[in-house]
């Protein structure tokens, strides 16, 4: 199967970066997992940012970007491919996940299987989302990249972050590729249209490629998380019936926070 989508970049230095929406699971990797397949299928979704791709598609239609095809539960993109470098990876949600988020043990898999999934899918995504960098540093000398995500409206039970007063956009930013200007610009739009927001909570830092991080200060980056109850029915996993009004909504005011860029 296809593990990744790009979207051609247009003309303007912005990147969409969609990992987390896929609900699907490579046919030759779900014998590695021990969940029956209800129990899959029910995982998958709740852990998905279910429907963003569709959510985001103006941006990333007007823009260009990277999707993932492949369900966060196989491979994480946005997570380290290195353990010790990953703090999910001590609850077993690393790049390869090995619990759920209930803590159960999901599959077992050993080092030459996890080395098979990050040279098939996670270090591909990872150097297609480089290129896409590289390229809009070429044609721009500049690029933003806009890690797109959702998240539940009540704490999962493995985060960090307990407090159940949910804001409906997080915003994740990095000292050092998020602009104090970038950030405030993104806030105070927000906060016009009477959307709650918060920065860095409940999620934090935002995408950026090793092979820029902390080093070019021409690539910034924001993330960008919706909360979850503003377009689909939790309980479901349905989208619910303002889904278009909140999309527009939402892209609308992302696309009048970067004209500036």
């Amino acid at each position: 199967m296809k593990y990744f989508e790009i979207v051609k970049l247009k003309e303007t230095p912005i990147i969409c970066n969609i990992p987390h929406s896929s609900i699907e699971i490579p046919p030759e990797f779900k014998k590695d997992f021990s969940l029956s397949q209800r129990e899959l299928k029910l995982e998958i979704k709740r852990l998905a940012d279910l429907y963003i791709d569709s959510f985001f598609s103006n941006l990333l239609n007007d823009h260009g970007g990277i999707i993932s095809k492949v369900s966060r539960i196989v491979v994480d993109t946005e997570r380290f491919s290195d353990d010790e470098k990953e703090p999910m990876s001590k609850v077993g949600m690393g790049a390869i996940y090995i619990k759920n988020e209930a803590g159960e043990t999901i599959r077992e898999i050993d080092e030459a299987r996890k080395q098979k999934l990050l040279t098939q899918i996670y270090q591909p995504y990872h150097q297609a989302l480089t290129k896409l960098t590289n390229d809009c540093l070429l044609q721009f000398n500049k690029c933003l990249i806009l890690d797109c995500h959702s998240f539940p409206s009540e704490p999962r039970s493995y985060e960090s972050d307990r407090n159940k007063d949910r804001p409906d956009i997080c915003l994740g930013t990095d000292e050092f590729h998020t602009s104090e200007e970038l950030k405030n610009i993104f806030f105070e739009n927000f906060k016009l249209a009477d959307f709650s927001i918060k920065i860095n909570s409940p999620f934090v830092e935002t995408m950026v490629p090793e092979k820029f991080y902390q080093k070019n200060k021409n690539v910034s980056s924001i993330m960008i998380e919706i909360n979850r109850k503003l377009y689909m029915d939790e309980s479901t996993f349905t989208k619910n019936n303002v889904f278009d009004e909140v999309s527009d909504k939402i892209c609308m005011i992302i696309k009048e926070s970067v004209e500036s860029f």
